[in-house]
């Protein structure tokens, strides 16, 4: 909301809280009346207090320096839908729900609906207990290229070409090593999801082994979704796509970011417009049942006609999935680095997103996931859209942490979710060296802590 706000001279804010017969806050800032709410839910009461004075403040900025809210009012977190599910988790009504959102949460009538439609969208897909089916990430940390904009494990083949072998060596001790536990405990695996990276950076025989392997391994009767993120088209040739429809691949990603051959020059990308349609027809040619595309609102350069010309193109080639990220100035990316040479075009954020949904709708799709990041365009979100019938399970179950997800592979994140909602999170080494020499040493302790998990 305050971006740039400084700390330490100016105004005086001031909180008062009474735990009297009812919960009492008072928010102020020097010279102006001052904000107050009466509470008389005694329920959970600290996280009531912290949500309250968070909202006070809110207002009484708002009202003091004349500035707008952002749309997502006191929610700051990646996954906002969280408390969709757990206010639901606790018994209130969809209606109860919504004025929650809007007076306690501060959320747009319009954000607060798309909330409550994601979720609703959610709920059928989750499980009484979060340990048996699990789900399978495996990440490949190579890429053509490295994008301005990634900051996610990702390790251009020409400088780090030569670790695939020892790192796909690694990776197969893994694999059967997590295959071999998944048995012994007669777990199921409900979905399993290749990322990175680029997984079809890996082709040929190597590509072959390693689907057959996962096949072997990790697919079970219960698996009901397995993706690769064939995300950069240029390495999506039809011997490549063939593979992947053999090994019983039903989803891939064809991400273009954009159809603006400027554009993709200027983030890195290596490939051209020409080879976005080129790979999709492809897909469609060998059988693959569900393509997902993505896109990239707000990248350098680009407004709101080059968005819309890219979402024009995106609809006539007809994706099952599309997923709309607002882009998102992360820590270790180029292009974060380089701010005072991009123009962001922030003050159109939310016209984009607006007009993504609007075409996402005319193709027939709803959206199904959300999430947020730090440093977002216009503090917006990026969404999931899916035609009926076609959304992503792993994306709902690792966006919501509902189950367990087992992380392999280079950057791989293991989620460990408790019958209580608890979470544990461990990761693998990101770079492809460190894990080829560590992975060997390191896989005795982690099944370990895997079947007592699992098992518990």
């Amino acid at each position: 909301m305050v971006p740039h706000a400084r700390f330490g001279q100016g105004r005086l804010v001031t909180i008062e809280v009474d735990r009297g017969e009812s919960l009492t806050v008072s928010v102020s800032v020097s010279g102006c009346e001052p904000w107050t709410m009466v509470d008389w839910d005694a329920l959970d009461q600290e996280r009531r207090i912290k949500e309250r004075i968070r909202l006070g403040l809110l207002r009484i900025l708002a009202a003091s320096y004349d500035l707008s809210p952002s749309p997502w009012g006191i929610l700051t977190g990646v996954r906002p839908t969280k408390v969709v599910h757990a206010l639901l988790d606790a018994g209130l009504s969809w209606q109860d729900i919504r004025l929650e959102l809007i007076e306690i949460y501060a959320l747009s009538l319009e954000k607060a609906d798309l909330l409550m439609d994601v979720a609703r969208r959610q709920r059928p897909y989750f499980h009484p207990a979060p340990n048996n089916p699990v789900s399978v990430y495996i990440g490949i940390p190579f890429c053509p290229t490295r994008c301005s904009y990634c900051s996610f494990a990702a390790y251009p083949m020409h400088s780090h070409g030569h670790l695939l072998q020892g790192f796909l060596a690694a990776l197969r001790l893994e694999i059967s090593a997590v295959g071999r536990l998944l048995r012994e405990l007669g777990l199921e695996v409900e979905t399993i999801y290749l990322g990175g990276g680029t997984p079809t950076t890996v082709t040929g025989s190597d590509l072959t082994q390693l689907l057959n392997q996962i096949g072997t391994e990790l697919h079970t009767a219960r698996t009901r979704e397995y993706t690769v993120e064939a995300g950069r088209p240029e390495t999506l040739s039809l011997e490549t796509l063939s593979v992947i429809r053999e090994a019983g691949v039903g989803r891939i990603s064809i991400n273009p970011q954009t159809m603006h051959g400027s554009t993709l020059s200027a983030i890195g990308r290596q490939h051209t417009v020409e080879d976005v349609y080129r790979a999709f027809d492809l897909a469609r040619e060998v059988g693959i049942p569900m393509i997902n595309m993505d896109i990239i609102l707000g990248l350098p350069g680009e407004k709101l006609p080059q968005v819309e010309y890219t979402l024009q193109e995106i609809s006539s080639l007809g994706p099952d999935n599309l997923t709309v990220h607002s882009l998102a100035m992360k820590r270790a990316s180029r292009l974060k680095k380089a701010l005072d040479v991009v123009e962001m075009g922030h003050e159109q954020g939310a016209a984009m997103v607006n007009l993504a949904g609007e075409y996402a709708a005319l193709l027939g799709m709803v959206p199904y996931y959300l999430y947020r990041q730090r440093h977002i365009l216009g503090g917006l979100e990026n969404i999931g859209y899916a035609t009926p019938k076609t959304a992503s399970i792993y994306n709902i179950q690792m966006m919501e942490e509902r189950q367990t997800i087992i992380g392999l592979g280079g950057g791989g994140m293991t989620k460990l979710v408790s019958s209580d909602g608890s979470l544990v999170r461990e990761s693998n080494p990101k770079c492809p060296a460190t894990y080829s020499q560590q992975m060997k040493a390191r896989l005795p302790q982690k099944m370990e802590r895997l079947r007592q998990h699992l098992s518990g």
